[in-house]
């Protein structure tokens, strides 16, 4: 039996002074981990700078993803640099805003 395709892919560009981990697809229960890596891994990679997730392109996200945003910036504080998303627009945004977590994982102002 054939595993499907992932639903997640990403692409990670260091420029301008940032880390910028642009992701494409669903992120659920199936990738969290696999997300939460390699968000870790670009912060490693690039000690110092601030990391950008680009949710342009993300179709979906669910609880499981949620908690990987949380750790994944959560670590990044913790090791005194910074993680926050960006570009975060339709389901992805509603369900951040109604799980109460958009303005913490965004850094924008709570009202």
């Amino acid at each position: 039996m054939s595993l499907p395709p992932p639903q997640l892919s990403h692409h990670v560009v260091a420029s301008d002074g940032v880390v910028r981990v642009a992701l494409a697809g669903e992120v659920d229960l199936a990738v969290a981990d696999d997300l939460h890596h390699w968000l870790a891994t670009a912060a490693a990679e690039h000690p110092g700078l601030p990391v950008e997730v680009d949710m342009t392109s993300v179709t979906f996200i669910d609880s499981s993803g949620i908690r990987a945003f949380v750790r994944a910036r959560n670590d990044a504080v913790g090791a005194g640099r910074g993680l926050r998303l960006v570009n975060t627009a339709g389901m992805a945004l509603r369900v951040l805003q109604v799980a109460g977590v958009y303005a913490h994982l965004s850094g924008e102002p709570l009202d």
